[in-house]
């Protein structure tokens, strides 16, 4: 028998799908739930056992993983009947990879407190291939104690591990992080689609743009896929504004203005009204095009690339 600890996973789709499978490729005895057949049955695939409930999750292991796309599935995860929170014990550990607002997270957490059992939000930077390869980048709010306990299995999964600071700190450093990635994403669209309609080459008007001052990561990472007319998503127009209206929220609630934020938020407001939600980040660029009239792609079947 392992000794190990024991594994839950709750949400098994893009990124807790590969959270899921690379734990148990390295021994855990992992068990996950999802709702939707095809995400629970790559994981089974992948070496994870499935349980029917996140609460059958909670009672086959010692730690208990989500990741799951907002509050009101997070609230149903942990505090539904058959939640985790219905089948923890003393001394469980849980940790939320999710995109959530702090206040939902601390909520799920005091009630955990409760029944004795620790919690973390850890939500990262990194997409699926992160995930699987264990080269995520977590953000971390909790306890150091706590945080110290689980440390060896938030090793196998990132390459780094930064603590931000008390239960809560994890998620309002990804939501600034996301509020500056989506408004990076929605200007360079802009941009890209002005200088095309201006007559540049995308392919030329990139490469230039990729080694001057105005270039961003998403820039670089995303723009060489658009170029080539690949929308597939790694990160959603849908999930973009439902993390730039959660740091709306909590801007809200501090009573802090946030005006291009704001803006930002109604160019995915409008691409997801336009049946865009599907898409990556990136597809906003398309409705520009459209109100352009031109596209943003590689001529000539020459592939971008950055300079």
């Amino acid at each position: 028998m392992s000794d190990k600890p024991r594994i839950g996973v709750v949400g098994l789709g893009t990124m807790g799908g590969q959270v899921a499978r690379r734990l148990a490729s390295i021994g855990h005895a992992v068990t996950g739930y999802d709702p939707h057949a095809g995400n629970a049955g790559k994981a089974r695939a992948g070496g994870v056992a499935l349980a029917p409930s996140p609460q059958r999750v909670a009672e086959a292991a010692d730690v208990v993983f989500s990741s799951v796309p907002d509050p009101a599935a997070i609230r149903r995860a942990y505090l539904g009947t058959d939640g985790v929170l219905a089948g923890t014990r003393p001394g469980m550990t849980l940790i939320d990879l999710s995109t959530i607002d702090p206040g939902t997270w601390r909520e799920v957490a005091a009630a955990g407190q409760a029944k004795g059992v620790d919690a973390l939000d850890a939500p990262v930077s990194g997409g699926p291939v992160e995930a699987g390869s264990g080269k995520l980048v977590f953000l971390i709010g909790g306890e150091t104690a706590v945080l110290e306990r689980v440390r060896p299995i938030l090793e196998t999964l990132g390459t780094e591990l930064h603590h931000m600071g008390p239960l809560g700190s994890g998620l309002v450093v990804k939501l600034v992080n996301n509020v500056m990635s989506m408004g990076n994403m929605v200007v360079a669209a802009e941009a890209m689609v002005l200088g095309v309609k201006a007559g540049l080459d995308p392919t030329r008007l990139f490469e230039v743009l990729s080694i001057s001052g105005g270039r961003s990561h998403h820039f670089l990472k995303r723009f060489p896929k658009i170029l080539e007319g690949d929308f597939a998503p790694s990160f959603s127009i849908g999930l973009s504004r439902k993390d730039v209206a959660l740091a709306l929220t909590m801007a809200s609630s501090l009573e802090l203005p946030m005006p291009v934020a704001a803006a930002v938020l109604q160019v995915y407001e409008a691409a997801r009204a336009q049946g865009l939600a599907n898409l990556d980040m990136g597809g906003v660029t398309t409705m520009y095009e459209k109100w352009a009239g031109v596209e943003v792609r590689s001529r000539g079947g020459q592939p971008a690339r950055p300079a």
